[in-house]
């Protein structure tokens, strides 16, 4: 069985996150049939779950002032933060049948447990996210349709932890909200997990590794079908450019996957 490896980037956060959806809605609609294993980065940004406050996840000063995109993915769970040095991995495949979020969750992240190991890391997991000595390595979300199921993950390979503890300052706060709230943990790096520097594409290739040899099956290079980088743009100006998607999701703007597309009437915020 092939699988699609897709290495696709854009130096824009909102782009990024709206070839995510994408990817989810064409399997959803038929159009990709094959499944897909994207390895993908971003600029400094900070990424809030589909139904989360901005104000209550956020320290929207320290983002403006060391230029940190906020940004906002269409699968629930916390906030996180992503650098160039984070390596962010996707996984879009048919829902298996009986298989519940949790155990879709466990299943993924024993994918990174088993890369980890490869690379001589002793690791655990804890609900969605993968942990090395306590501290949270790699934090993890998924969108599961009828006829879909995206899992998508963020591993802090060298990671500026230190802006991250700045970003993400309002997490620590315990105060009660009707919204999702990130629970806070402490964070680490594989760099600093293995005393030694490490790459993206080190760890892309004990990834890719794992999940050929986990699932039985072979990677090949890809890139996106037509329809796929047609929705991917409309959803980009349409959608992920919206500010009042991005500060309060489904409050600015109600669009789920599979759902009609509008006409943009906002301006692509390009800054936080």
């Amino acid at each position: 069985m092939e699988w699609r490896r897709l290495k696709l980037s854009y130096p824009s956060p909102f782009r990024n996150l709206a070839v995510e959806e994408a990817l989810a809605h064409a399997v959803s609609i038929g159009v990709q049939k094959q499944p897909t294993l994207r390895i993908w980065s971003n600029p400094r940004t900070v990424v809030v779950g589909r139904f989360q406050e901005v104000a209550e996840e956020v320290d929207v000063q320290q983002c403006e002032l060391n230029e940190v995109h906020i940004a906002r993915r269409f699968t629930g769970g916390g906030t996180v933060f992503q650098d160039e040095a984070t390596l962010n991995l996707t996984l879009v495949t048919r829902p298996e049948e009986g298989l519940s979020n949790l155990a879709f969750h466990e299943l993924n992240l024993q994918l990174i447990r088993e890369a980890l190991d490869s690379l001589g890391i002793r690791s655990s997991t804890s609900r969605n996210s993968a942990l090395i000595d306590g501290r949270k390595v790699c934090g993890a979300a998924a969108a599961v349709g009828l006829h879909f199921a995206l899992w998508h993950c963020s591993i802090l390979v060298e990671t500026d932890t230190q802006l991250l503890r700045r970003v993400l300052a309002p997490s620590k706060s315990t105060t009660k909200s009707r919204f999702v709230r990130s629970k806070w943990q402490e964070v680490t790096t594989l760099t600093e997990a293995l005393s030694r520097p490490i790459s993206i594409k080190e760890v892309a290739r004990a990834l890719e590794r794992t999940v050929e040899n986990r699932l039985g099956m072979r990677l090949v290079t890809g890139q996106l079908a037509p329809e796929e980088e047609g929705l991917s743009e409309t959803l980009y100006s349409d959608k992920y450019c919206s500010g009042k998607w991005n500060r309060h999701g489904n409050h600015g703007y109600r669009r789920t996957v599979g759902g009609p597309i509008r006409q943009s009437r906002y301006v692509c915020a390009q800054r936080p």
